[in-house]
């Protein structure tokens, strides 16, 4: 039996990282696509398929990944513009010689973003929302059809939804703005992947923990849950670091 010492191992050992099996498949298709470039024979469609097969490969490394889902409403407004009418028999006019008011804006809420991103962009001091728990238990729709959880992209088309609402909601905050949005534990860590990627990691502020029932909610076989969660974001976190000194 031959023993080696620890310094004759250090020696010995090679440290290499294994073969990146995404540059190679990548490096891969590029040869490929190159040469049905030069090819005279190769079909057009042939081209656009391995240029489109390179794309999808080169795609985000490290993050939050699904399968996007189209809102029937997002389609419509490819066409059609969103109007609000106002109500002015709901008007409430507590001082009529100020130019300050309040208003609510009733109908979709990406309608209502879509309107707001026109008119108020940059100049939104908090933004709080209380999205779809997407619990399973068909209390949210998408398309106009509950999620339920049998459907096996509910997942998916949550953070579809969410993701187009809370990248036009960045856009209408200001430089020193906030964002909170409640969510419970089905749809906790993917929100916060979600809006590490949308708003950047370095602008979370915090993630609270709000007691919401404390008995605990008996929907779970093994526990009784009985907390939500708060995520708390900044447009521009270095902002709320230089107001405060």
């Amino acid at each position: 039996m031959i023993v080696k010492t620890q310094e004759e191992n250090k020696k010995s050992f090679t440290e290499r990282p294994h073969e990146n099996e995404k540059k190679r498949a990548l490096d891969y298709v590029e040869k490929l696509l190159e040469e049905a470039r030069l090819d005279s024979t190769s079909r057009s469609e042939d081209i656009a398929e391995l240029t489109e097969i390179h794309r999808l490969l080169n795609n985000k490394k490290y993050g939050l990944v699904w399968e996007e889902h189209a809102e029937k409403v997002e389609e419509e407004m490819k066409t059609k513009i969103p109007v609000f009418v106002e109500d002015e028999s709901k008007k409430i006019s507590d001082n009529p010689d100020s130019e300050d008011y309040n208003f609510l804006l009733e109908g979709d809420n990406l309608h209502s973003l879509h309107l707001l991103e026109k008119t108020h962009t940059g100049k939104i001091d908090v933004i709080y929302i209380d999205p779809p728990y997407n619990t399973g238990a068909k209390d949210w729709k998408y398309n106009n059809s509950f999620v339920d959880d049998t459907d096996s992209f509910r997942h998916s088309k949550w953070i579809s939804f969410m993701q187009r609402r809370l990248w036009i909601a960045k856009k209408l905050l200001s430089e020193r703005g906030i964002i909170i949005v409640a969510i419970d534990h089905y749809e906790l860590a993917n929100l916060i992947e979600l809006m590490d990627e949308g708003f950047g990691e370095s602008n979370r502020l915090g993630i609270v923990s709000v007691v919401h029932k404390p008995e605990g909610r008996n929907q779970e076989k093994f526990f009784g849950t009985s907390n939500e969660f708060a995520l708390f974001y900044a447009k521009e976190k270095i902002r709320h670091h230089l107001e405060m000194y």
